[in-house]
């Protein structure tokens, strides 16, 4: 009964991730200029980096596995108001898949992607590295460390990758887990050119941003399936929520 029960909670999560739609901005403003160029990376490229999105506690040596649909919202306002603009408003909404194991020494790896059923507007993924080096004795509070690494494509017209370092503090009580945390990440955008490029000088070019990172979370245990809610500040807020399963 205990399998069946997993499966069943594992089929639901991908359910999830292969029936989602994504509500996000499909045009990107073109003739983007080099102080364009450097806010849309602010933007798009630390808005799409690596989320925390669990409880960071480690997920428990090698019987540790996680599985977890992401939804995630960036702020495109601003963004449609660069170069030529555009007339997209709101947010930019999408999806990602995590698959995450515990390993050794409170040492956990985590990976996630971009279902291919959202079609090739946008593609995300990337990793992460967590060690959960401090547990108290006498407070439910811990002390984990994160390097995270990841690239993203909008519409082949800019790509970013994005590298940087998180120390997270969490506080668990019951079922639920409340974590803080702050670091440096950096983006690097690649702006592509050409007559159907998004370049003001149709030329491609790199950009190259580094910014502090804070992030503040809730993690809600229900059963081995878990809620998770984040806000992560950069030069904007962007928020994202995730449900999945631990075993």
């Amino acid at each position: 009964m205990g399998f069946l029960h997993f499966w069943r909670n594992i089929l639901l999560i991908l359910l999830v991730a292969a029936t989602s739609q994504v509500f996000a901005a499909t045009d990107l403003p073109r003739n983007l200029d080099a102080k364009d160029q450097t806010r849309a990376l602010q933007i798009l490229g630390f808005g799409s980096a690596s989320k925390i999105l669990d409880n960071p506690y480690p997920l428990g040596g090698y019987t540790g596995i996680e599985v977890g649909v992401s939804s995630e919202f960036i702020p495109v306002e601003d963004l449609a108001s660069l170069g030529s603009k555009t007339g997209d408003k709101g947010e930019f909404n999408f999806h990602t898949l995590t698959v995450g194991k515990g390993l050794y020494y409170n040492i956990d790896t985590l990976f996630y992607f971009t279902p291919s059923i959202q079609g090739e507007k946008m593609q995300n993924y990337g990793a992460q590295v967590r060690w959960g080096f401090y547990e108290a004795s006498f407070f439910p509070l811990s002390l984990t460390a994160m390097i995270y690494g990841g690239g993203a494509s909008f519409s082949n017209l800019i790509n970013v990758s994005t590298m940087g370092m998180d120390l997270i503090a969490t506080v668990a009580m019951d079922r639920l887990a409340i974590y803080v945390g702050a670091g440096r990440v950096r983006a690097t955008g690649t702006f592509i050119g050409g007559a159907d490029g998004i370049t003001a000088d149709q030329n491609t070019v790199t950009q190259d941003i580094i910014e502090d990172h804070a992030v503040f979370g809730i993690n809600i245990d229900i059963a081995k399936m878990f809620l998770a809610m984040q806000i992560d500040r950069y030069a904007d807020s962007v928020y994202s929520t995730k449900i999945g399963i631990r075993f």
